[in-house]
C-alpha cells in the first residue's frame, strides 16, 4: 500500500513539534564534556558543539587533567569526522591517545577513542582494520562499570559495526540484535527496514520498522529524522510512488543540510536525482546529479587525504610492535644464533634472487602474450581500472569487485585470509600491469613490488615453479 498525502502532512506535522523538544535521549550519566557535545550535536548546533569544545579543552588544560582532555579530543573528532573532515579527525584522536599514554584504567574514554578509530577506518574503505578496531572497543565497553554509560557505548559501537556487514545477513542480524539489545534507537530501526525495501519484499515490515523509529528514544536527532525520512522516501519510491518519494526525500535532506552531514547529503542527492530520471524531468535530474558529483568529489579528496595518516599510523604501529617483540628476544638470539642467522639469511638471499630472476623471466614472457590479447578484447573496463590504479584509488577494489565478481570469489574462496593489499596486488596481476607499473601506482621500488609477490605465492601456498600470473589469470 502507498502512503497517502495526509499520512505524509502527519507525519511531518509530527516531526516539526518534535524539533520543538528537546532530544528525549539521555546523557546524564555521562561526563559533562560528552553530555554537552551530544546534547549540541542533537540539535543540530555543530558550531556551538565545537566551540564549547575549544572553551572546555582551555580549562581542563589549567587543570592539568589528562582523562578530561582526551575526552575533548575525542569530541573534537567525533564532530571532525561528521564533517567529513577524516584527516582532522584521525589527527585529534591521535592527540587523545597521546594524553591517554598507557594508561588502561578508564574504559569509557579507550571505547570512545577505538569507536571513533573504527569508524574512520570504515569511512576509508578499510574493513578489516575497521571490524578489529570495533572489537577492541567493544571490549573496553564490557569493562565500564557504570551500566547506562555501557549499553550506550555497546550499541553505539554495535550500530556502526554494522554499516561493515551489509551484504552479510546473518552477521548484520546479529550485530542489530546487539544493538538493539544495548539500546532501541531509530538508526536500528530505520537501517533493518531497508532491507525489506532493498529486498522488494514485505514492505508491510519495512512501514512496521520505520513507525518504530519515529517513536524511538532518539527520534529527534536531526541525522535520525532524516534517516527515517529517507526510509519513507525509499519506501514510496519501492511502490513507484514517484512524487511522493521526492517529498520524503527533500525533509530527509533539509534534516542531513542543518546536521552537515555530507556523506547522507549525497546519498539523498543521488536518490532525488534518480527520482526525477524516472519521472522524466531531466532539468531537475541534472540539477540534482550536479550537486551529487560535486559533494562526492568533495568527500572523496578528504578521504585520499585521510588514508595517507592511517596508511602512516599502521606503519608505527606495526614497527613498535616489531620492536617490541624484537627487544624481548634479542640477547638470546644474538648469543645463541647469531651465525646461524647469518648463514640462513645468505642461503635464503641467493635462492630468492634466483626465484625473482626467474618470476621476472616469466613474467615478462607472459605479458608480451597478454599485452596482445588486449588488444582484441574490450578495453573500457581495462582503461576505467587501471586509471584508478594509476590514481592510487581507494575505490579501486570496489570497482574491480563488481568488475570480476566471479575472479573476486574465486581468490577469497581459494585464500578467505587476504588482507586488501594483498587482493589489490592479484587485482593488478589479473589487469595483467607489469612490475614497473604496479611499483609507479604503487609508489614502491622495483625489488619491493617484486618482493611483494614473491611474498604473495607463499601466501596462497603457491609452489616456487609456479607463474603467480599466470596462475592467477587461470583462477
Amino acid at each position: 500500500m502507498s502512503l497517502d498525502n495526509n499520512f505524509l502532512k502527519r507525519l511531518l506535522f509530527f516531526l516539526t513539534l518534535a524539533s520543538l523538544k528537546l532530544s528525549s535521549q539521555d546523557y546524564s550519566f555521562f561526563p559533562e564534556s560528552i553530555r554537552n557535545t551530544a546534547e549540541y550535536y542533537n540539535k543540530g548546533e555543530y558550531v556551538k558543539a565545537m566551540e564549547y569544545n575549544r572553551e572546555a579543552l582551555k580549562k581542563y588544560y589549567k587543570d592539568n587533567d589528562n582523562d578530561a582532555i582526551a575526552n575533548i579530543y575525542i569530541n573534537i573528532g567525533f564532530l571532525l569526522f561528521s564533517y567529513t573532515d577524516y584527516t582532522k579527525s584521525l589527527d585529534y584522536l591521535g592527540k587523545a591517545q597521546k594524553e591517554i599514554g598507557n594508561n588502561q584504567n578508564n574504559p569509557l574514554i579507550l571505547a570512545r577513542l577505538y569507536n571513533e578509530y573504527a569508524k574512520n577506518y570504515a569511512r576509508l574503505g578499510m574493513l578489516d582494520k575497521s571490524n578489529t578496531t570495533y572489537d577492541i572497543a567493544i571490549n573496553y565497553a564490557n569493562r565500564i562499570q557504570n551500566k547506562k554509560q555501557k549499553n550506550y557505548i555497546l550499541f553505539y559501537a554495535n550500530i556502526w559495526k554494522r554499516l561493515n556487514f551489509v551484504h552479510n545477513y546473518d552477521s548484520l542480524r546479529i550485530i542489530e540484535r546487539n544493538a538493539l539489545k544495548a539500546m532501541p534507537s531509530g538508526i536500528t530501526y530505520a537501517k533493518m527496514a531497508d532491507k525489506f525495501i532493498e529486498g522488494k519484499t514485505n514492505l508491510d515490515s519495512a512501514k512496521y520498522f520505520l513507525n518504530k523509529a519515529l517513536t524511538a528514544p532518539d527520534k529527534d536527532i536531526k541525522v535520525v529524522k532524516g534517516m527515517t525520512l529517507f526510509g519513507f522516501g525509499n519506501l514510496s519510491y519501492s511502490e513507484k510512488n514517484y512524487s511522493q518519494a521526492l517529498e520524503y526525500y527533500q525533509e530527509a535532506l533539509k534534516m542531513y543540510e542543518t546536521a552537515n552531514s555530507k556523506n547522507h547529503i549525497r546519498t539523498t542527492y543521488d536518490s532525488i536525482a534518480g527520482t526525477y530520471n524516472l519521472m522524466n524531468n531531466i532539468p531537475m535530474t541534472d540539477y540534482y546529479l550536479k550537486k551529487f558529483k560535486s559533494i562526492n568529489a568533495d568527500i572523496k579528496k578528504q578521504e585520499k587525504e585521510a588514508i595517507n595518516i592511517v596508511v602512516n599510523k599502521i606503519a608505527l604501529e606495526e614497527a613498535v610492535e616489531k620492536r617490541r617483540e624484537k627487544n624481548k628476544m634479542y640477547f638470546i638470539i644474538a648469543a645463541i644464533c647469531s651465525l646461524s642467522l647469518i648463514l640462513v639469511y645468505l642461503i635464503k638471499r641467493a635462492n630468492f634472487s634466483k626465484q625473482l630472476e626467474k618470476d621476472r623471466l616469466l613474467e615478462e614472457e607472459y605479458l608480451k602474450v597478454a599485452q596482445l590479447q588486449r588488444k582484441t578484447n574490450d578495453n573500457n573496463y581495462f582503461d576505467e581500472l587501471t586509471q584508478l590504479a594509476k590514481n592510487n584509488d581507494t575505490f579501486f577494489l570496489n570497482r574491480f569487485r563488481e568488475v570480476y565478481p566471479d575472479f573476486y570469489a574465486k581468490l577469497l574462496k581459494y585464500a578467505p585470509n587476504l588482507k586488501d593489499n594483498d587482493i589489490i596486488f592479484c587485482a593488478y596481476i589479473r589487469l595483467n600491469l607489469s612490475n614497473k607499473e604496479i611499483s609507479s601506482f604503487k609508489k614502491l621500488t622495483l625489488r619491493s613490488t617484486e618482493t611483494t609477490k614473491y611474498r604473495l605465492k607463499k601466501k596462497l601456498n603457491l609452489d616456487a615453479d609456479t607463474d603467480l600470473n599466470n596462475w592467477i589469470n587461470t583462477l
